[in-house]
């Protein structure tokens, strides 16, 4: 039996787009053979360029649908590793396309449905943008109510999430995102820039690719999950199948706060985050939002798994 922890620990899972280590396929090698296990798997399930996810160090995919095969690959061997070292989380919580990753670590869904989930949502979210070019961009430095006045004279622009207290994500069409960037960096921002992957996910945009997705998800076994997943939109707490099937749905045209998300776990008691997936983008922000706590990413998991540091985070399954 396993050394017992007194507070909650959350699994957390980043998003695609995000910045890897460059040596995350050393780290997971170290534990076990489950992320090229999970390659395997995936190449025989969809159209995966495996080339490019081996080749890619650090998260510079150009391709977007690759992107988060990628990352959700990843999340689901860190998923197993923990697993594996009976580190049993309380709650769990995705970053936007992270919930994927979550769903399957909550065991609410299989690691080939969790593909085929992904696939899905990117077609419906293609199909639905295809006429118009949007655009998302980051800017840092500015608080949320410094971003609502900026953008109030552009119609089609909303926020679409809060990292923290000082980094705010924007989405839209793309010539009034590049000028409301713009107009950030005038305004003083530390940081503002056009993200990359251009689909304007959890905006009004996508409310036709949601209403699509639910009707591919009611084909599509959904289990209840072995814990909460908290919902980034309104922090709820996820416990059943029909819950989890809502929140997919709200997931792609809803506004999300991942501020709100972590406030939410703190004060419910979580004072331990694993970052569930490669780099450490969620570690980052989790540095300008306020509580007691601690996250741990592939890297410093390792070190407490080395060093057998691991008894004083993992809690018993009996607790």
């Amino acid at each position: 039996m396993l050394y017992l922890k007194e507070k909650k620990i959350a699994a957390i899972f980043p998003a695609f787009g995000c910045k890897y280590l460059g040596n995350e396929r050393e780290i997971f090698g170290e534990f076990s053979d489950d992320w090229m296990s999970l390659l395997d798997r995936a190449a025989m399930h969809v159209r995966l360029d495996t080339g490019a996810i081996i080749s890619q160090r650090k998260g510079d995919f150009r391709d977007e649908l690759q992107s988060q095969y990628a990352v959700y690959l990843y999340s689901c061997a860190f998923s197993n590793i923990i697993k594996r070292y009976s580190i049993f989380t309380d709650y769990s919580a995705g970053y936007s396309m992270g919930l994927y990753a979550a769903l399957y670590h909550t065991e609410s869904i299989d690691f080939e449905q969790g593909l085929d989930l992904i696939h899905a949502a990117y077609q419906h979210i293609k199909s639905a943008t295809a006429k118009f070019k949007f655009g998302i961009g980051v800017i840092s430095g500015l608080d949320k109510g410094d971003v609502s006045t900026l953008i109030s004279e552009f119609s089609d622009l909303e926020i679409i999430n809060v990292n923290n207290k000082l980094s705010v994500l924007i989405a839209g069409f793309e010539k009034n995102v590049r000028k409301a960037v713009s107009l950030a960096r005038e305004q003083g921002a530390l940081n503002a820039h056009f993200l990359s992957f251009n689909s304007p996910y959890h905006s009004k945009f996508m409310n036709e690719a949601a209403h699509t997705f639910n009707k591919h998800l009611g084909s599509t076994v959904i289990r209840d999950p072995a814990h909460p997943v908290i919902s980034t939109i309104d922090q709820r707490l996820v416990t059943s199948s029909a819950d989890i099937i809502n929140d997919m749905t709200d997931n792609i045209c809803r506004n999300i706060n991942w501020l709100d998300t972590m406030t939410s776990l703190i004060n419910s008691g979580v004072d331990t985050f694993i970052e569930c997936g490669p780099g450490k983008s969620l570690y980052k922000m989790a540095r300008f939002i306020e509580g007691e706590f601690t996250v741990y990413t592939a890297s410093t998991i390792r070190e407490l798994i080395g060093s057998e540091g691991i008894f004083t985070l993992v809690r018993a399954a009996t607790s």
